[in-house]
């Protein structure tokens, strides 16, 4: 099928090259002599038509400026040189050759502007620290989540994908911290928009950028800001895309055969008789009667190996000097990876999801401007009545030899171990259909005061979000197996039945599946400049509260004041100083302040450093204070709840009800802190084509939220969580970009890297016998367990080894390091295992524009990074459960290089354990995207009534270097797999 789409793609992009070439050919002689108007257009290297390009030829008088599809004309003679220039691009020339000319612009980065919380300083002058990137970067990308696309992106920001009762997305990290996220001023889930109406997407890191967040300042801010219209003519716009997936490291189980006779040797391990007879084995390896001996692999009679998924978008963008807008509607389907049943309900896990949006901006007139924005979402969300991830955590735990699918009269098998067939679950339990509503509202306000003075005006925003989800309930949990029981005297056949035929139920769940947030902020906003000086400050108060379903509502409220100084583009510093509070502390101690201060030096505005070298060499420093308000509601106070017939009174001794104390309140209970200090430098040479930014940044956590380890006993409860942890974070951040023209290719590359280390400076434990199994100075989220020296070979060496946990050992277990050397192997030999250091995390991209071709490819990976292989996914038979090929090398006596244990049958107690024998290599390189495009030329696109269009092709999670086998280094023990996308589409615009 994917051929079939790229053979498609391939003639199509074909045809219209040889269409184009044979309409747009000029002889050079009859131009010269008869033409001398040149048409063409001007686009962003994403394609989209850029509006008021000033072009013009070098050295004679006249321009012109494209239009808003980024078309223009203007006389030029051949050899002339046209010069294109836009602010925030880079200028590029181009020699007249023909009638047409298209041109691709590329940003500048230096006069990018940057979206902070409360606004959008250049990035020239911009002390702080941030990453962003663009909405036309992800939208062709065939993934349903926009969390998906950001992996690699976005310089300091992790992103790990995982798919679970149907939400494919991403979770992030930001310096060891789960951001915010915000979209257009306010808290909410960023997977919830449609692709096409993100303008850009910024990570904040610095704590100027993060102070105005106050008690939720320190884990970072994730900001999406949506398109809004533009002072030009109405552009329509139109993509679709569909894409087939495939799942991808899907655990490789043994058929029945060899799980037999791997479960044979593993019960003799255990000094248990055979389980299966050399009749059963020979009767698994023969396959003629797959109904006494089944052999069922359950990916394939479950999964499908493909299926699809397409996006459909309509978008509109304009308006003239006083209003503007944006509108946009698209459709997303995201087919199921089960197979189809055979009835008519659909009991597969599908999402079907529609976004609106509509974004006015009003000038009431030269002083007051207004802003409406109406977003919502509406998404169904299908699932089998037993659940998506139950049933795929089944598939793995069912050996191939359990039941048969069917028995011979067309029922579903089954036994006493196995009651819940699958291909019951799938196509017998009905279905689950959660119907999830989203509603966004976003309006805004600015007054300038200049009767007051120049450069003062008031501003205000309110956000409002609601989420409702309904789930109607089509589903039941029981259903009958039946096991086939020969009789041995006249062979006749008959079933016993397993559980019954429970009705379907016919719920809706109106109930408490909603969310609701509120928040607004007013104040005063002053911009001037003085000569060479130019500030930038403002006052906001401040409101934030939510509520989710019948929870307690929490609200934040606060003072925000923030102020930039520029001193001509040379020197410039930023501030904030924010005091927050909320109702969850006692009331004398609910407010806090956070400040923050930012500096910043351009020395390649000096005249010592000036040159054709440096186009930019800023240095930049930040410090200040963040909080992170992790409390549960009102944890300052004691609970305490009813117990029935808790006294007897009376002469008949009747019980009462008495109460019962819940928890401890802890009065002096306050937020977390992080001290912030970060460094970098920001240049830019070579005119402009290269950018390094490095950058070190320190966090000092303290009055971190935890539980004393040391408890007293007579108190008969557990402590409250007390501010007593302190924890050590920092790292470096670099990133690197470089732009290049040669001849008629444009190249565009990229890359960054992040590494980190932590330290638990204090953290309230046990006392530990021995040092080396001290939590503090150890990093944060240290792994503990045993040491292991490989396998006993023989019993001469077990008799000499020490006692290991009471456990009678087998050549073939794993022996562990006694590191107290007492004789014996036990809990007092745990220490600290795996890395010592944090992972490294890496992306690199790379862009290259031929004409109307382009190509752009993106990877992805980490080293240094470890992980524990173990639990059900890793060891064999646990729970009646499955075996993989991995337990094939197992240790046998004449397989003594092995790199498995001997088996057993459950758990064994000995090798069963967190140690340095399952620790795995993590590290990873994954081609996570890939794309090839074709954009018709203008001189196609005018006579077709088009300002632009592009087919394009493009892959997602193509190709992963791992030393994992059937294991997702990025999803591990995921119960649902990760997939590959191959991709087809268009974009158009009118």
């Amino acid at each position: 099928m994917k051929k079939k789409y790229l053979i498609f793609f391939i003639v199509i992009v074909w045809s219209l090259s040889y269409n184009v070439t044979s309409a747009s050919s000029v002889d050079g002689a009859e131009y010269h002599s008869h033409q001398k108007l040149i048409k063409g257009q001007v686009k962003n290297r994403y394609g989209y038509p850029l509006k008021d390009v000033k072009v013009s030829v070098k050295g004679k008088a006249g321009n012109a400026l494209t239009d808003a599809k980024g078309y223009y004309n203007l006389e030029a003679d051949i050899d002339d040189v046209l010069i294109f220039e836009l602010t925030g691009y880079n200028k590029q020339e181009h020699r007249v050759a023909g009638k047409s000319i298209d041109v691709f612009l590329q940003e500048d980065p230096a006069g990018e502007l940057v979206n902070t919380l409360f606004g959008t300083p250049k990035s020239s002058t911009f002390s702080g620290s941030m990453a962003k990137v663009k909405g036309e970067e992800l939208s062709d990308i065939p993934t349903p989540s926009i969390s998906n696309t950001l992996s690699g992106r976005l310089n300091g920001l992790i992103t790990t994908q995982s798919i679970s009762n149907g939400n494919d997305r991403s979770s992030l990290s930001l310096r060891g911290r789960t951001p915010i996220i915000m979209v257009d001023g306010a808290i909410r889930d960023m997977d919830g928009l449609s692709f096409n109406e993100i303008e850009s997407i910024t990570v904040l890191k610095d704590p100027v950028s993060l102070a105005a967040m106050g008690m939720r300042s320190s884990d970072g801010v994730v900001l999406v800001q949506t398109r809004h219209g533009l002072n030009a003519k109405q552009v329509i716009s139109f993509s679709a895309q569909g894409a087939i997936q495939e799942s991808i490291n899907l655990p490789k189980y043994l058929d029945s055969y060899n799980y037999a006779l791997l479960a044979n040797e593993a019960s003799a391990n255990d000094g248990r008789p055979q389980i299966y007879s050399p009749a059963d084995l020979e009767g698994y390896k023969n396959g003629t009667n797959l109904y006494q001996y089944p052999n069922v692999n359950w990916y394939d009679t479950a999964l499908k190996p493909r299926y699809s998924f397409n996006r459909f978008n309509l978008n509109v963008q304009g308006g003239g000097p006083a209003a503007r807008y944006f509108v946009a509607l698209e459709n997303q389907n995201q087919g199921g990876i089960f197979r189809d049943g055979t009835n008519d309900l659909n009991t597969n896990n599908t999402v079907n999801r529609y976004n609106f949006r509509s974004n006015v901006d009003v000038d009431i007139d030269k002083n007051l401007s207004i802003a409406l924005g109406l977003s919502g979402k509406y998404e169904q969300v299908n699932s089998p009545g037993a659940g998506t991830d139950a049933i795929l955590d089944q598939i793995r735990q069912t050996p191939s030899n359990a039941y048969p699918v069917f028995n011979k009269d067309g029922s579903l098998a089954g036994n006493s171990l196995y009651v819940k067939n699958i291909y019951g679950q799938l196509y017998q339990t009905g279905y689950n259909r959660d119907n999830r509503r989203t509603l966004l509202v976003d309006a805004s306000l600015n007054r300038k005061l200049n009767f007051i003075t120049s450069g003062l005006s008031l501003t205000g925003a309110i956000h409002y979000t609601s989420y409702y989800s309904n789930i109607i309930s089509r589903s039941r949990s029981n259903f009958a197996v039946f096991q086939p029981v020969i009789d041995p005297v006249t062979q006749a056949e008959s079933y016993l039945q397993f559980g019954t035929n429970a009705s379907y139920a016919n719920a809706n769940s109106y109930g408490n599946s909603f969310a609701r947030r509120l928040n607004y902020d007013a104040g005063l906003k002053y911009n001037r400049s003085f000569l060479k000086h130019h500030i930038d400050a403002s006052l906001r108060y401040i409101w934030d509260q939510y509520d989710v379903g019948l929870s307690l509502t929490h609200a934040y409220q606060g003072l925000v004041a923030t102020a930039s100084y520029n001193y001509d583009g040379k020197l410039f510093a930023d501030m904030t100083v924010s005091h927050q509070g909320t109702e969850q502390y006692p009331v004398n101690k609910r407010y806090g302040t956070f400040p923050a201060l930012s500096v910043g030096y351009d020395l390649s505005k000096e005249s010592f450093i000036k040159g054709d070298i440096f186009d930019q060499l800023k240095l930049k420093a930040s410090a200040g204070v963040l909080g992170f308000d992790r409390t549960s509601n009102f944890a300052f106070q004691p609970y305490y709840t009813t117990g029935s017939n808790a006294y007897y009174f009376g002469s008949t001794a009747t019980g009462m009800a008495g109460w019962n104390e819940a928890s401890l309140g802890n009065p002096s209970i306050t937020w977390e802190k992080t001290r912030v200090y970060s460094a970098g430098i920001d240049a830019r040479l070579l005119k402009n084509s290269l950018g390094i930014s490095l950058e070190y940044f320190r966090q000092y956590r303290y009055d971190v939220l935890q539980q004393r380890g040391q408890s007293n006993p007579l108190l008969g409860a557990v402590y409250p969580l007390e501010n007593l942890g302190v924890y050590n974070y920092n790292g470096i951040e670099l990133g690197l970009d470089y732009q290049k023209r040669i001849g008629a290719v444009e190249l565009s590359l990229s890359g960054n890297l992040q590494a980190a280390n932590s330290k638990v400076v204090f953290t309230d434990e046990l006392v530990r016998k021995y040092a080396y199994q001290q939590r503090t100075g150890q990093q944060i989220g240290q792994a503990f367990g045993l040491v292991a020296s490989g396998l006993f070979q023989n019993q001469a060496e077990i008799d000499q080894s020490p006692k290991q946990f009471s456990t009678v050992l087998k050549p073939g277990d794993i022996r562990y390091v006694d590191q107290n050397a007492d004789g014996v192997v036990n809990e007092d030999d745990v220490t600290a295992i795996g890395k010592k250091g944090m992972p490294v995390y890496y992306a690199g991209s790379i862009g290259l524009r031929y004409k109307q071709f382009d190509f752009s490819a993106l990877v992805q990976g980490v080293a240094g990074k470890d992980f524990y292989f173990t639990g059900n996914n890793a060891w064999e038979f646990q729970e009646n459960g499955n075996v993989q090929e991995h337990h094939l090398n197992r240790w046998t006596p004449t397989n003594t290089a092995a790199d498995y244990p001997r088996l057993s049958f459950g758990t064994n107690t000995n090798n069963h354990r967190t140690s340095t024998y399952w620790i795995r290599d993590g590290n990873y390189l994954r081609l996570k995207n890939i794309q090839l495009g074709y954009t018709l030329p203008s001189s196609v696109t005018r006579k077709i009534g088009l300002g632009n269009l592009r087919l394009f092709t493009s892959a997602f999670n193509l190709l992963t270097i791992t030393k994992l086998k059937d294991l997702d280094p990025e999803s591990l023990f995921s119960s649902y797999p990760l997939y590959k996308s191959y991709n087809i589409g268009l974009t158009a615009k009118f």
